[in-house]
């Protein structure tokens, strides 16, 4: 079955997910590695960083899932208007509070800064599909014609 526009745009937005992990993955590196060895104190001393970087690597893997599972339901010509709504809203919020900051606890949160990213890098990584998929999430779904698809 032919891809539909909004698995393509998933598609594209988890690559971008990726990329910008890959970043943060990369800049946190710097902060403890030490002669090529992760230097414990070092580790000790940015564990918010650390911390925050494994929150996005798991937001990542969601995105991942998502979808993936997007794919294999327009693959078997499965994919409804209520499963797309379902994924664009976790794909959304993911990819929102990514580039704004990932609620780890009641009162703490991390920002892309806390990783090293600054907000040029950050905006980088924000692709049309990304913004698209952001920006249809939840304003999209509350709309009282949408509201009345879901279940």
């Amino acid at each position: 079955m032919p891809v539909n526009g909004f698995v393509t745009s998933a598609q594209a937005a988890t690559q971008a997910a990726e990329a910008l992990l890959a970043d943060a993955a990369a800049k946190v590196r710097e902060r403890v590695v030490m002669d090529g060895r992760v230097a414990p104190r070092l580790l000790d001393r940015e564990q918010r960083a650390t911390h925050g970087l494994a929150w996005l690597a798991t937001y990542v893997e969601a995105i991942r899932q998502l979808t993936a599972y997007a794919e294999r339901l327009n693959d078997a010509g499965q994919l409804s208007e209520l499963e797309e709504l379902i994924v664009r809203i976790g794909l959304g919020e993911y990819l929102a509070q990514m580039q704004g900051g990932i609620p780890i606890s009641q009162s703490e949160i991390v920002r892309p800064a806390d990783l090293g990213l600054s907000i040029a890098a950050v905006a980088a990584r924000i692709t049309p599909d990304v913004h698209a998929i952001i920006a249809s999430r939840e304003p999209r779904c509350s709309q009282p014609a949408r509201r009345t698809r879901l279940p």
